[in-house]
């Protein structure tokens, strides 16, 4: 009996330390991110006249969104939403909470909106409620519930729908931006349950290999094919590394992740069950994801479908490896900033 339960407490302080480990973890990355803006903050808001509430505030603002969108990302912190934000009064407890951001930056800056702050109440209220009150059967695949609210979150950014919203000193729509992938995380991962997402926000070698394999493949496809319908064309502006690092960092967070997000841990994952072919979920989201660029201009903008649909096979591929959004957002964040730096379209 004593050794036994000398083994429970060996146990026990196993999955402290590693329960320590993983907030620490978290921890860290949140406050890596809070040092880059803080120092991106200092360099960018000279140029603007606001004064030091609003700046402070704009920055407490971001750093809230930003816990937001990182909570579901670790296993620790979603483990510990999950048993928090449960049924309808969870629901309604995380759009309040999702509101605070909105109300800090427009008590520090005077400018509250009742419109604005009614969207953002909105695109948060329909997914929360709905998977809080109307919870899925089928776990492991799309239902109906999951369609419409990948809907009704993916339609205002395709729709160019969430501007105006954050407005000092101008119009700041990665802020929405982080909103919606906050909520779609929160939605799906938090309160639905969905598990195998790939939403983690972890790196290792094999990822990163593997990502880099994805872009060199996509770059050999993609560049010529570009280059052969007069879509892309050389246009090098090489501003230093600096430059290059803040500008892929700034891609990763506010588009790669989100739309990898929704594209691949989300709609291909989900898919996967529906279809019961992995290779034909990534080919559907792959088009889906091609598709979404049609909008761009000129529009319809078919040269553009194409090579974003050749984009979405090469993301999936990597996502597929390793079932982490780690690998798919980092072949993405680095096929945009390759192409803001060496490329232009026509």
């Amino acid at each position: 009996m004593r050794g036994w339960m000398e083994n429970q407490d060996e146990v026990t302080d196993g999955t402290l330390r590693q329960a320590s480990g993983e907030w620490l973890h978290f921890a860290l990355v949140f406050a890596a991110l809070a040092l880059f803006f803080a120092w991106y903050e200092i360099i960018q808001f000279p140029r603007y006249r606001i004064g030091l509430l609003a700046a402070v505030t704009l920055y407490v603002c971001l750093l809230l969104l930003l816990l937001l969108w990182l909570a579901p990302g670790f296993a620790i912190s979603r483990r510990w939403l999950s048993r928090r934000v449960q049924g309808p009064a969870g629901a309604c407890g995380s759009v309040t909470l999702f509101l605070l951001p909105y109300l800090i930056y427009s008590a520090g800056t005077g400018d509250f909106r009742w419109w604005s702050f009614a969207r953002l109440a909105a695109f948060a209220a329909l997914p929360f409620g709905l998977f809080a009150g109307l919870p899925v059967q089928r776990a492991d695949r799309m239902n109906w519930q999951d369609a419409l609210v990948l809907v009704w979150i993916l339609t205002p950014v395709l729709f160019g729908k969430i501007g105006g919203i954050w407005n000092v000193p101008m119009n700041l729509d990665f802020l929405s931006r982080v909103y919606l992938t906050a909520v779609g995380s929160w939605s799906f991962l938090v309160i639905r349950g969905l598990s195998d997402s790939g939403y983690d926000l972890r790196f290792s070698r094999a990822i990163l290999r593997d990502a880099l394999i994805s872009l060199v493949c996509f770059s050999l496809v993609a560049i010529p094919l570009g280059l052969a319908l007069r879509f892309i064309a050389w246009n090098p502006h090489w501003r230093g590394a600096l430059a290059f690092a803040s500008d892929y960092l700034t891609i990763f967070l506010f588009i790669a992740v989100a739309e990898e997000l929704f594209f691949r841990g989300l709609l291909q994952n989900l898919l996967e069950g529906s279809l019961h072919s992995r290779a034909w979920a990534q080919a559907v989201a792959s088009v889906l994801f091609g598709l979404s660029h049609i909008r761009h201009a000129p529009a319809p903008n078919w040269r553009y479908v194409v090579l974003a649909t050749v984009a979405g096979w090469f993301y999936g591929w990597a996502y597929r490896k390793h079932r982490s959004l780690m690998a798919s957002a980092t072949t993405h964040a680095a096929v945009d900033a390759m192409w803001r730096t060496w490329l232009t379209t026509h």
